[in-house]
């Protein structure tokens, strides 16, 4: 939805006193966030705001950060669960994803995450199997290889960049990679890198690999991991001028096809390749097909969506209560991983049927719990609630009951939240149709009280010269209790009218403020309308220019 400038030209002025009637557009003609889906971005801020080091909520079963579950896939699925959330939703109020997305950032960036790569540098053998001595290995997590972490991180900064209008991250040196493990090692390190120099980085390893793609552990790449670099590179270019996105991918292409990364027959994507052996391990995974798909959508998306049908019909089971589910023939891990890959995937393709049908199955078997106002599926590793409650092992049979109370945490705290916010062609609209400067000159909404309030909706319509918010209680508010919030990008000539609850509740003409409602207070300082209103109940809020 690509936005234009906020004019007056052309406006009828009002006096103080004639009145607009009423606000000449309906709230409820928005999208709008619903109660699960806020709950659940109040938990990714939840998480971005903990202390450093203080990973609550986001443990694995698996140790050494090489897994799924690990803290860089959970925060980067929070960080794109947050961007389509406020890119879709609330696209003219963005102070508080702006704050969310720069402490996922930097969590990002603390040791604890990355440092797994000290060893994993050094070479494993279960992806390179002729191995017999491991290397030395290097420190630096993004120089070379790696791209499971550096992928992500450039898809995060790439895109905070183009949310929020920021170069933050282009700045010098705003991403230093500091090496200080403490009683180990020869001493403190420092990676020096910013969003350029980690663009050019990764463009430069594509080349290398012959555009085949860039090793996430050495001598093994995997499709799904290359997609963030790829979606990265389309936002970096329109800021920066650059031509790496068409550069990697008319080249990725020849070689995605030439090496068959893809079975178009039975929609899979290999599980990966071996660098040095230079073949492709085949496969089939329910996990593997949807994070390649969700994000390969983003850009390559007929690609995708011809190979959907087939992936629904091969993995997904509807149980007789409606649910529906990606079974395991025996218990593995993996099973939780299958379905939150799946779901998002299916909610990137638009197909509202399966999303809701498995979300269901997980309101109904993973324990949905709220927590300070977020909402997740905590980690449960249990497959069976007791060996009566085994499910049958056949797919076929697992219509008529499959039953399990696992989740691991990437699922239960980031995927699901990921595929109930997102919308039909969430990722391709967001990186196909990004904001340019333009949308940053619009009214838009900023200084909400959060988390005392939520902003469900949050949008200008150019069109009607109109912003449109929705502001919720997070919790059950005490008798006349209040609210402020404010309108920023508004100039001080022309007229505007302000409707709180459909009910015209004042005016303002030539940055002069005119109160039309005892229980709504106006103030107008610099080119900010500060709002403060009753509330007790949701909010719909109107500001207008006068036509």
């Amino acid at each position: 939805m690509k936005m234009k400038s906020f004019t007056l030209l052309g406006a009828v002025i009002l006096t103080a006193t004639q009145a607009f009637g009423q606000p000449k557009v309906d709230p409820r003609d928005y999208r709008e966030l619903d109660d699960k889906q806020l709950a659940h971005l109040r938990f990714i801020a939840n998480m971005a705001d903990q202390k450093f080091n203080d990973w609550s909520k986001m443990d694995s079963s698996e140790p050494g950060q090489t897994a799924d579950d690990s803290y860089r896939y959970q925060l980067a699925m929070m960080s794109y669960a947050a961007n389509l959330a406020n890119y879709y939703y609330t696209p003219a109020y963005r102070d508080h994803y702006q704050h969310v997305s720069e402490r996922l950032i930097a969590k990002m960036m603390r040791f604890d995450v990355w440092s797994f790569w000290d060893e994993v540098s050094r070479g494993v053998k279960l992806f390179d199997p002729e191995l017999v001595k491991l290397s030395e290995g290097w420190h630096d997590p993004v120089i070379k290889q790696n791209i499971m972490y550096s992928g992500h991180l450039f898809q995060m900064v790439a895109t905070h960049a183009m949310l929020y209008n920021s170069d933050k991250y282009e700045q010098p040196g705003a991403l230093t990679f500091v090496y200080d493990p403490g009683a180990r090692g020869m001493g403190k390190e420092e990676f020096v890198y910013d969003t350029p120099k980690l663009a050019k980085v990764l463009r430069d390893q594509f080349a290398d690999s012959g555009y085949a793609g860039i090793e996430c552990e050495p001598n093994a790449i995997f499709v799904e991991c290359n997609q963030h670099p790829i979606l990265g590179f389309k936002l970096f270019d329109l800021r920066n001028g650059t031509g790496y996105y068409q550069e990697v991918t008319s080249q990725y292409r020849k070689t995605f096809e030439e090496q068959k990364f893809l079975n178009r027959d039975n929609g899979s994507f290999v599980r990966f390749k071996f660098v040095k052996q230079n073949k492709v391990l085949s496969g089939e995974a329910a996990w593997n097909d949807g994070w390649a798909g969700v994000f390969m959508h983003g850009w390559a998306r007929q690609d995708v969506e011809a190979i959907y049908p087939l992936l629904k019909k091969k993995y997904l089971v509807t149980q007789a209560d409606g649910t529906a589910v990606i079974p395991f023939s025996k218990p593995s891990p993996v099973f939780s991983w299958d379905n939150g890959f799946f779901v998002a995937l299916a909610s990137e393709v638009g197909d509202v049927k399966t999303v809701r049908a498995m979300l269901a199955y997980a309101d109904k078997h993973w324990s949905p719990t709220v927590a300070d106002g977020g909402l997740y599926y905590p980690r449960n590793d249990d497959f069976f609630t007791s060996p009566s409650a085994a499910p049958v092992g056949t797919t076929e049979q697992a219509k008529d009951r499959f039953v399990t109370p696992r989740v691991n945490t990437l699922t239960g705290n980031a995927l699901l939240a990921l595929a109930r916010i997102n919308v039909k062609d969430g990722f391709y609209g967001l990186f196909n149709d990004p904001w340019t400067a333009e949308h940053f000159k619009q009214p838009f909404l900023a200084d909400v009280e959060y988390p005392q309030a939520y902003v469900s909706r949050a949008v200008y319509d150019e069109r009607k010269r109109a912003l449109v918010a929705t502001l919720k209680p997070s919790a059950k508010q005490a008798p006349a209790s209040r609210t402020s919030f404010s309108v920023g990008n508004l100039p001080s000539t022309g007229t505007f009218g302000v409707w709180v609850n459909g009910v015209e509740s004042g005016r303002l003409v030539n940055g002069v403020v005119h109160p039309r409602n005892a229980d709504v207070d106006l103030s107008f300082e610099g080119d900010r309308l500060k709002i403060n209103v009753r509330f007790e109940a949701p909010v719909q809020l109107v500001v207008s220019a006068a036509n």
